[in-house]
């Protein structure tokens, strides 16, 4: 029988890493991923594992996704980088933390990971920090879409202000636009 463990310290961290009301985590615009983001890289799932770690707290399930890294658009990452995330399965035991992206392997993503060590997600943003990068099967152009899917039609629609228009209608940003974006609001910041 899978449980689900409650997590009292999610609330805490979730606040400290941008705010929370529930497991609601407020988009961070796009500035505040750019700039909040030690390291923004390209990459695909080679491998995921779940282990259990020791903390104040007890035991926890942790879930490592190992990431081989295309192109890094911020900070160094090496050709091989690991992130970890509080949650996951092992056997018949299960933790979930409500938001935490699912990953799946040969997926492709823009991450954009903080610096914070030991957070309950290593991404800036909670979820918001992973975007998803799909190669469009007609033109072989890689288009981005949301952590959850939709389709993201520029670095306008991203944070709290977004608005929500037909979703259905956008077609997704190419992925060489979002690199773009973010390396122009990089060379804004140094000049």
């Amino acid at each position: 029988m899978f449980r689900r463990l409650l997590l009292l310290t999610m609330a805490g961290t979730l606040a400290a890493a941008g705010a929370a009301h529930s497991t609601t985590v407020i988009p961070p615009s796009f500035d505040a991923l750019v700039s909040g983001a030690n390291t923004i890289f390209v990459g695909e799932v080679m491998d995921i594992r779940a282990g259990w770690e020791s903390t104040p707290q007890g035991r926890a399930i942790v879930t490592f996704v190992t990431f081989r890294v295309e192109d890094v658009w911020k900070g160094n990452a090496g050709a091989v980088t690991q992130l970890e995330f509080l949650g996951g399965t092992i056997g018949e035991i299960g933790m979930k933390v409500e938001g935490m992206p699912a990953f799946r392997l040969g997926q492709r993503d823009v991450l954009f990971v903080s610096g914070e060590v030991r957070v309950v997600s290593p991404l800036v943003g909670f979820m918001h920090g992973r975007m998803r990068v799909e190669r469009d099967t007609v033109s072989g152009v890689d288009r981005v879409r949301t952590f959850d899917g939709r389709a993201l039609g520029s670095v306008a629609q991203i944070g709290p202000q977004r608005a929500a228009p037909s979703l259905a209608s956008i077609t997704p940003m190419r992925l060489s636009e979002l690199e773009a974006a973010v390396r122009s609001r990089l060379g804004a910041v140094r000049q």
